[in-house]
């Protein structure tokens, strides 16, 4: 409007002038005077209207970030110490002198950064947000050293009132491996926390549950309950054992108590207040199989929340399923597309193809060297990872595989070249199917990978725990050749980092210490395991950022400190690129921005 009075006004006062210019008879005519004074008038109001627009619009929408070391992720790694921000995107980087003298006077909020280190916000590229939230209020048993650990925390959650009369005993992460005789625990095990309460405790993995006699009664499981695509344990004598693995576990979220919208909504805010101190701004989460009352429950919180403009962190659902049927209505009704600007979207569909290493569910071609008995377990045949996958490409839907063991990745890998070629699938679609976790690998499988041009959804944190027991599971020939997440970027294949929260810490600076070291939290081993195969530090951020964003197709959008990108950054208090790499999970963020405004800042939260 402005700009539009400013023109009026120059025009008719330019063309009074010209006309009392040519015309002599006529610089005194009245009227000629007025009108030029009149266009004067109008050209001085639309420059006063344009001053207070832009008045109102520096105030609320536009910051300069100075004084800082800005590593923007560009293709060169360039590092800027100023940057502006307006109406959430980043207009301009570069030196101090040159973002202050520029956009000094339309900028009202100037921040010193006095010398901080700022990144891209993280991108986790696989999560689960509302599994996260849960974590947070549930029995926390990581760490635990022992059975009786385990049983004293459960009877203590009961006793302190944590316990709702009438409720499931929830809680997760144990692992026996850290428990002194390594035994899992047992139905017997949790019947001495309680044998009224149901009781559920899933593993760090969250592909394995033991839950005590209570539980068993209520979900009916008797000698004759078998699940495709799982186990429902029995000893030797074929009683059952307690333990539930692979989809087995749905036994006890199908008899939980449904979360409503509200429920969920609660939890995904919780989740993501968490995930903003840490300095992730964009996640990609498998949320749609949540407790809730259905799918369509979690995509409305995440839509209501986005309307009540309580969404702060950036969303891509990984779409789980696990019935094709199911899939089909999701698809019948418009679940895939949906998006709600740049805060929430739909995207791939998410297939749990096998299970993990710890729990020896992966799916793997020869026996486990620790239990010759057994190979893992597949949650689908061939035919079945075909059909899935062939209707997703079908509908435009690029694919997610969790594949950890050689033989699942190699379905995977199988299904969906099969899948490629059957349905001419479009390379704007296929440039994002991706292999999630991708870790008991072969050279072969590795190339076939960069030939598919798949994307490799890895977790380096996994390490800090999985070095101890991948020899003894799979042995020194098979684990020599896995977790190999410098071969595969050497091969050119796309690495996009994330941590599979709650399976591990959501902390990124724990990921990235991993990935930069290849050690567990006490420093072993001392010079890292299988070494060669560490990232560095440019090469971590880059899979947390742009490799990430490109996971999820918004590589143009985010995932860089570029000129048209989305202002989503941190500010942390350590420059992490002259630190010992030893300390890097110290790190800790100072401010994180999403679309240039402040979400969380270390001096206020």
């Amino acid at each position: 409007m402005a700009e539009k009075i400013k023109r009026i006004g120059t025009v008719v006062f330019v063309s009074s002038f010209a006309v009392s210019f040519i015309f002599e008879s006529l610089r005194d005519n009245a009227l000629i005077i007025m009108i030029m004074i009149g266009s004067l008038l109008v050209t001085a109001a639309g420059y006063h209207i344009s001053y207070r627009e832009n008045e109102k619009q520096k105030i609320s929408n536009s910051v300069i970030l100075y004084n800082g070391k800005i590593h923007t992720v560009d293709k060169h790694n360039t590092v800027k110490s100023a940057v502006f921000i307006e109406n959430n995107l980043i207009k301009d980087i570069g030196k101090d002198d040159s973002i202050l003298s520029r956009y000094g006077m339309r900028s009202e909020i100037k921040i010193d950064l006095e010398g901080k280190t700022v990144l891209p916000g993280f991108n986790d590229s696989h999560i689960h947000l509302c599994g996260y939230g849960d974590s947070l209020v549930s029995i926390d048993l990581t760490g635990i050293r022992s059975l009786n650990e385990l049983i004293l925390k459960g009877k203590e959650a009961i006793e302190s009132g944590g316990y709702q009369a009438g409720e499931w005993l929830i809680g997760r992460g144990w692992n026996q491996e850290l428990f002194v005789d390594k035994r899992m625990p047992s139905r017997e095990d949790l019947d001495s926390i309680s044998t009224v309460v149901p009781i559920a405790f899933t593993r760090v993995c969250n592909h394995m549950t033991v839950i005590n006699s209570k539980a068993a009664e209520i979900i009916g499981i008797n000698d004759k309950t078998h699940v495709t695509g799982g186990e429902v344990e029995r000893d030797y004598n074929g009683v059952f054992t307690g333990i539930l693995i692979e989809k087995a576990m749905l036994l006890v979220r199908n008899r939980m108590k449904k979360a409503s919208v509200e429920d969920v909504m609660q939890t995904i805010e919780r989740a993501q207040e968490k995930l903003i101190s840490f300095g992730i701004t964009s996640v990609q989460t498998d949320d749609l199989q949540y407790k809730a009352e259905g799918w369509e429950t979690v995509i409305k919180a995440y839509v209501t929340l986005f309307k009540q403009k309580k969404l702060k962190i950036r969303v891509n659902e990984q779409c789980l399923f696990y019935d094709i049927d199911e899939f089909k209505i999701f698809l019948a009704k418009g679940g895939h597309g949906i998006g709600m600007g740049k805060n929430f979207r739909t995207g791939p569909l998410k297939l749990l193809g096998d299970g993990s290493l710890g729990g020896r569910t992966a799916l793997l071609y020869d026996p486990y060297q620790d239990d010759a008995s057994k190979t893992g377990i597949s949650a689908f045949s061939q035919q079945q990872l075909d059909e899935f996958i062939s209707l997703a490409h079908q509908n435009k839907m690029p694919v997610a595989v969790h594949a950890i063991g050689d033989r699942m990745i190699d379905m995977a890998m199988e299904a969906i070249d099969k899948s490629r070629k059957s349905n001419k699938v479009k390379k704007s679609i296929f440039m994002r199917d991706g292999i999630v976790h991708c870790q008991i690998t072969t050279e072969a499988m590795l190339d076939r990978c960069k030939d598919l041009e798949l994307i490799a959804y890895i977790q380096p944190i996994f390490t800090t725990s999985d070095w101890k027991i991948a020899h003894e599971r799979v042995g020194i020939d098979r684990s020599s050749k896995s977790y190999n997440w410098k071969t595969m970027l050497n091969k050119g294949i796309i690495i996009a980092m994330g941590t599979d929260a709650p399976v591990e810490s959501p902390n990124p600076f724990e990921n990235i210490y991993a990935a930069v070291t290849r050690k567990d939290f006490d420093g072993q081993p001392p010079e890292g395991w299988m070494p060669e195969q560490r990232l560095n530090l440019e090469e971590a951020i880059r899979a947390y950022t742009d490799y990430s964003a490109h996971a999820s197709g918004e590589e143009k959008e985010k995932g860089t400190l570029e000129k048209g990108k989305l202002a989503d950054l941190i500010v942390i208090n350590e420059d992490i690129f002259n630190m010992n790499p030893d300390e890097i999970r110290h790190a800790t963020v100072y401010m994180t921005m999403i679309d240039g405004e402040i979400v969380y800042s270390r001096k206020t939260n």
